[in-house]
């Protein structure tokens, strides 16, 4: 029996064997933002090899008869292995076409780098499809300097998400923990609520980075000194 060409159902399957993280639209929508999306995007684990990387994305492409894989780039179908694999080098993502919605799949995300993969598949969270849904910040950088309204208002809901986060967690949290927080995102608003910390590495931890801001003429920075406190 033919299984049915959809999204949900060829990513469940690549998933199977296979470690994938959703990007895109779709995670934006998982993450709670109501918006539109017209096609899946995901990460692929990259492998050692471009080769192997396509090997695995045809074993599932076999599996859904009706599939085919398309060269987002060149805008042309690609039938033969060689031919994905120099595609899948040079662009680093190709489209899985004759579903009911169209497949991104990418070997390297913008802003992204492949041997980045573990952290982040380490940091999401896991999806009863048995994909994982990337960390906010992580899906953050995704959406950097692309040009797209769209990836601009998923940034600004994102940071909202990770703003408050990081009023939850920097009051309270241990040095360990705010490494790993300010690790991952930085700015001098959500530094500023490690001030009421108890520990006091922790707040000497975000009065290093307000004071290299500081330092570089962020006037956040300054204002955010200005009114003490961090003693």
């Amino acid at each position: 029996m033919e299984k049915e060409l959809s999204t949900d159902a060829f990513t469940a399957e690549l998933a199977k064997r296979n470690r994938v993280i959703l990007l895109g639209g779709m995670a934006m929508i998982a993450h709670g933002l109501n918006r539109p999306t017209k096609d899946s995007d995901i990460w692929l684990e990259p492998f050692s090899t471009a080769e192997e990387w396509v090997e695995r994305c045809l074993a599932v492409v076999a599996k859904f008869p009706g599939s085919h894989v398309w060269s987002l780039a060149e805008r042309r179908r690609l039938d033969r292995p060689e031919e994905i694999v120099a595609d899948i080098d040079d662009f680093s993502v190709i489209r899985i076409g004759g579903m009911d919605m169209p497949l991104d799949i990418f070997r390297k995300p913008n802003e992204l780098d492949m041997d980045e993969f573990d952290s982040v598949w380490a940091a999401a969270s896991s999806m009863e499809s048995g994909l994982r849904l990337p960390e906010e910040t992580d899906l953050y950088r995704t959406k950097a300097n692309t040009g797209r309204p769209q990836d601009l208002q998923d940034q600004l809901f994102l940071e909202s998400l990770v703003r408050e986060r990081f009023r939850a967690r920097l009051p309270v949290c241990d040095l360990a923990e705010a490494k790993s927080l300010t690790d991952r995102f930085l700015d001098p608003q959500t530094l500023a609520y490690a001030k009421t910390n108890s520990h006091p590495e922790v707040r000497a931890h975000a009065l290093r980075y307000l004071k290299e801001f500081e330092a570089e003429g962020d006037p956040y920075s300054r204002d955010i000194l200005a009114a003490g406190g961090w003693e």
